[in-house]
C-alpha cells in the first residue's frame, strides 16, 4: 500500500439482524480533535466536576468517523461463505501508508491515514483492514 492507492475497508464477522438484513463488524475510522473543538468540550458541562475517582476530566483528543459501510440482504438467514467478508461501499485514498499517530492518550502502531472520496473526511484506520479497491466481481470468488 502507498500514498495515493485507492482502498476499500474490510467488513468482517457478519450476522444476520431483523428481517435478513446481514451486518457485518466494521473497522474504527479515528481523527483527532481540533482546537475549536476542545475548547467546545471545555466550555461545556461534561467538562465540569469529577470522574467517580475524584480525578479531574481530561479532554477527549479524537472523534469516530463515520463512512458507509454496507449490508446484504439475505431473505433465507443464511450467510453464503463468501459473504464472511464485505468490502465497504465508500473508497478512500491513502495519504500516508504508515504511521502511529497518538490517539487518546497513547500512540497507536500500524495505523494508515485515508481520506474518504466522498466526504474528504480524513482519518486514521488499521492498516490490515485497508484493501485494494477491487471490482466486486473480483472479490466474489
Amino acid at each position: 500500500m502507498r500514498k495515493g492507492n485507492q482502498v476499500k475497508l474490510i467488513g468482517r464477522y457478519p450476522y444476520c439482524g431483523r428481517e435478513g438484513i446481514v451486518k457485518y463488524g466494521w473497522p474504527r475510522i479515528y481523527r483527532r480533535l481540533t482546537e475549536e473543538e476542545t475548547q467546545a468540550w471545555y466550555d461545556s458541562d461534561a467538562s465540569k466536576g469529577m470522574t467517580c475517582d475524584g480525578e479531574t476530566k481530561l479532554p477527549p483528543t479524537c472523534k469516530q468517523i463515520l463512512y458507509n459501510g454496507g449490508t446484504l440482504h439475505r431473505p433465507d438467514l443464511k450467510i453464503k461463505p463468501w459473504e464472511n467478508v464485505l468490502l465497504s461501499e465508500d473508497t478512500f485514498t491513502v495519504v500516508r501508508a504508515r504511521c502511529a499517530p497518538t490517539l487518546g492518550y497513547h500512540k497507536s502502531p500500524g495505523q494508515t491515514l485515508v481520506r474518504n472520496n466522498r466526504t474528504g473526511e480524513e482519518g486514521y484506520v488499521k492498516r490490515k483492514d485497508c484493501t485494494p479497491n477491487l471490482s466486486p466481481r473480483a472479490t466474489s470468488s
